[in-house]
């Protein structure tokens, strides 16, 4: 699931920028207004996410539900790109860009990154709740004694897939499908972790339980 949600963001990253540079016209402009909207949405997320997560019930159901509101969100983008274009032509009306351009740029950057933060703050939101449903599992198989080793591993699986996604997107799907369709397909990507998550406890899935852990096999000793 961390794999899919991790190559989806760079998909949509790399994605963006190509039509932020249609809109714009100068691909720097581009890069830093996505860059900008992408920290500043996993900045927040991480942080709303890192404190509700703990008191969530339900912590990979959660996973879910904000993996499928990634995908919702972030393929309604080109719409939204669309949509802006005819607000910079409306606004261009009443302000000419040649006479403001610093104006018309900063309209521009601001409205879309107003845009970008609301998909890429649900994707901050992802890592802590699946840290949080991974610390559920591994305190129901008594197994707490590597958490942090855990948590590693779910970063860096989510790496690889974002590496993956970013390799993906620039060399094969752009050029072989379309901005809208690579769009598609990472929203596609991030539905089916959602999806996923969602049946996996409705399902009955329980983690196996394990042997006692070290510390209260020492404790057992002790005591006889």
């Amino acid at each position: 699931m961390l794999v899919l949600s991790g190559a989806a963001g760079l998909i949509y990253q790399v994605a963006w920028v190509r039509l932020l540079g249609l809109a714009f016209g100068v691909t720097v402009f581009a890069i830093s207004t996505v860059l900008a909207a992408f920290m500043a949405g996993l900045a927040i997320g991480s942080v709303v996410g890192g404190r509700r997560a703990d008191a969530v019930q339900r912590p990979l159901r959660a996973y879910g539900l904000v993996e499928l509101g990634v995908g919702l969100t972030a393929l309604a983008t080109p719409l939204a790109f669309r949509a802006l274009q005819d607000v910079y032509a409306a606004t261009a009306q009443v302000v000419d860009p040649a006479q403001a351009p610093l104006f018309a740029g900063a309209l521009r950057a601001v409205l879309a990154f107003a845009l970008l933060l609301v998909p890429t703050t649900l994707m901050g939101a992802t890592l802590p709740l699946a840290v949080r449903a991974a610390r559920q599992v591994r305190v129901e198989t008594d197994a707490t004694s590597g958490d942090a080793r855990a948590m590693g591993v779910l970063y860096g699986v989510n790496t690889f897939g974002a590496i993956a996604g970013c390799l993906l997107s620039g060399f094969v799907l752009i050029s072989k499908l379309g901005l809208v369709e690579t769009i598609g397909i990472a929203a596609a990507c991030n539905v089916l972790a959602g999806v996923t998550a969602i049946v996996i406890p409705s399902a009955g899935w329980r983690a196996p339980r394990s042997g006692p852990s070290p510390s209260r096999a020492r404790s057992r000793w002790r005591m006889k």
